[in-house]
């Protein structure tokens, strides 16, 4: 249950992200004449780039539960270095995980500015949205 409730407010936090987005394509769309096979495939590479859940921010700090163990996010220190990481322990000052090359990873709780974990449900409701948009409006 709290899975969907995660799911369901992730998806409104989107929404409006999404409508914007889908109309700013559409609109470049017109204005420049591009085939239809661009857009769609510009609209999946973006979703499953861009789409991704910020589990701690400078407006929403750390907290016990805020990180999943054995789960990749992506992690954004205060000197602006990105480590994308799987977290395997998390203590009272430090976070523990690994990196795609295999190497051990420690990071300052007090040094973390963002925390952004893959959102693959919201890129799929994007790449969905983007589809019905290109299949059912007329260009």
């Amino acid at each position: 249950m709290r899975g969907i409730l995660r799911i369901i407010e992730n998806i409104i936090v989107y929404y409006d992200k999404i409508l914007l987005t889908l109309t700013a394509y559409l609109i470049i769309l017109q204005k420049m004449k591009f085939s239809k096979n661009l857009f769609l495939s510009l609209v999946v590479f973006l979703a499953f780039v861009s789409c991704q859940t910020r589990v701690v921010s400078p407006n929403r700090p750390m907290r016990d539960n805020s990180v999943e163990l054995y789960k990749k996010y992506t992690i954004q220190t205060k000197d602006a270095k990105t480590q994308k990481v799987e977290v395997l322990k998390v203590d009272n000052t430090k976070i523990y995980g690994k990196n795609k090359a295999g190497g051990m990873v420690e990071i300052e709780k007090s040094e973390v500015r963002e925390i952004r974990k893959p959102d693959v449900i919201s890129s799929v409701i994007v790449v969905l949205a983007a589809v019905a948009a290109v299949v059912f409006i007329p260009i």
